[in-house]
């Protein structure tokens, strides 16, 4: 009989209570998190356990963005496995479903696989059969003497394992601006290791964040984002995350589009399922116009987080900005109904609703916001658009102060001036948002906004600038 204090499966023995794993020699130990996983699927080998069971057994409480906890913890625990490949040894992914556990447990019957399997689930099952036994005769033939070595992915200490988790839950939130908390869960996580490359990764996608909630300056933020993803990569360049973090930073500081695209699919290449690459290489294919090729990688990242509020955002921005301005509204309303305190999607909502002359609900959307975040521009376009012009110019001037204090709001203020009929003004600004590294110039190509000098020669000169020839 097997012990009821341990799971043992393909040589593993891992204990339920400390999380001591061992193997062939080896040992490590799983924190709390992946190990809750690891003895939820255990306990139901052979069936389907849904995201909804883990989520109740890792927070019984409940948590903000526990989604996306889940996937943080299972890549985890994938990692502590080495079960990380195309084909699945131990973990079987079935998605919109939950997860399978499709290890043998040693001493014990394997458990019989579910009632009318469906025939493309069964071939799966073949697949992974066969590559858990070419994963043993490959464990088996680097065993024995080959100079060929496998990747092995570094395994901080169980306390920076638990601050990155922090980190990351702080850093997905939307109800309130929880960046810098974050940023002190990794920098905290890389005192514990400063070897730890997801930490470094986390940082470098903060850092770049803050920027573009104007919550730090491009020149404070950039190059601190710059310098931790390039350790990311350092410290292991098959990590999917630092190349994922690389490619922020060229996209929005260097508004290097190819570079951030190859570093994006190099994310991809080495993890396909990590939604986070999907949605910076939406940001990418969409600011050079490639609209369906965005909507197409964003419907990928949401459903591989779905509950993710960013990716539902940016998928929003995206519409908009191709002027489907009744999806984005439809696509948005139910989703500020439920988080009214998610402030960038209520800053896109009000651009919609002012795009189709809806401006009372865009007055009450971007008039109560509590942060204004990377959407500065909206409250000063409204007015624009309703007449105003006095309170356009007050927004003009708030901008003009931020500009002065480090902060990047030319494409803001050209779009403003653009809509007040200011054309000059809007073309001077749009030119000096490409050194001032505003953000959201990189939508110039799309932002229909701008449509009143888009056929004026400093568009042409500030595209030419932007995009090059692409």
């Amino acid at each position: 009989m097997v012990a009821e204090s341990e799971l043992h499966f393909d040589g593993w023995t891992v204990d339920r209570l400390s999380g001591a794993m061992s193997r062939g020699g080896k040992s490590s130990r799983l924190t709390q998190q992946p190990l809750r996983i690891l003895t939820e699927l255990y306990d139901h080998a052979g069936t389907v356990v849904t995201r909804e069971q883990l989520v109740q057994a890792l927070w019984p409480q409940g948590v903000v963005d526990f989604d996306n906890g889940l996937n943080v913890a299972m890549r985890k625990l994938r990692v502590a496995l080495d079960d990380v490949g195309d084909v699945p040894r131990y973990i079987e992914t079935l998605p919109r479903l939950g997860y399978r556990f499709i290890a043998g447990r040693e001493g014990l019957d394997s458990p019989p696989a579910p009632p009318s399997t469906p025939p493309r689930v069964r071939r799966m099952l073949a697949v992974s059969v066969l590559g858990l036994a070419l994963a043993v005769a490959l464990g088996w033939w680097i065993g024995s003497g080959s100079q060929h070595t496998a990747t092995r992915r570094h395994v901080p200490p169980v306390r920076a394992q638990e601050l990155y988790l922090e980190g990351i839950q702080n850093r997905s939130r939307r109800d309130t601006n929880t960046n810098q908390i974050a940023i002190e869960k990794f920098e905290a996580a890389l005192r514990e290791d400063p070897n730890y490359p997801e930490a470094w990764a986390a940082l470098s996608d903060l850092f770049t964040a803050a920027v573009i909630r104007q919550r730090l300056r491009p020149s404070e933020g950039f190059p601190r984002a710059r310098a931790a993803a390039l350790r990311a990569i350092e410290l292991d360049d098959t990590l999917p995350e630092g190349h994922a973090a690389m490619g922020l930073v060229y996209l929005d500081h260097d508004k290097n589009f190819a570079a951030a695209e190859r570093e994006l699919r190099r994310a991809l290449e080495l993890d396909d399922h990590y939604a986070r690459a999907w949605h910076h290489l939406a940001m990418v294919r969409a600011q050079l116009g490639h609209v369906e090729e965005a909507l197409t990688a964003l419907r990928r990242a949401r459903e591989l987080e779905p509950m993710t509020l960013l990716y539902s955002a940016n998928y929003a921005m995206v519409l908009n900005n191709a002027r489907r301005y009744d999806e984005t509204i439809a696509f948005l309303e139910p989703i500020v109904a439920a988080n009214p305190k998610f402030d960038q999607a209520r800053g896109i909502l009000g651009r919609a609703h002012t795009a189709v002359g809806n401006y009372a609900r865009a007055l009450e959307l971007l008039e109560n916001r509590e942060e204004i975040g990377v959407m500065q521009a909206e409250l000063g376009a409204l007015y624009a658009r309703m007449g105003r012009r006095e309170d356009a110019l007050r927004e003009i001037a708030r901008l003009e102060e931020r500009g002065r204090d480090g902060f990047a709001t030319a494409y803001d203020q050209a779009v403003i001036r653009t809509l007040l009929g200011d054309l000059d003004e809007g073309c001077e600004l749009l030119g000096r948002a490409l050194t001032d590294r505003s953000f959201l110039v990189n939508w110039m190509r799309l932002d229909p906004r701008l449509d009143p000098i888009r056929g004026r020669q400093c568009f042409a000169e500030a595209e030419q600038r932007l995009y090059g020839g692409k």
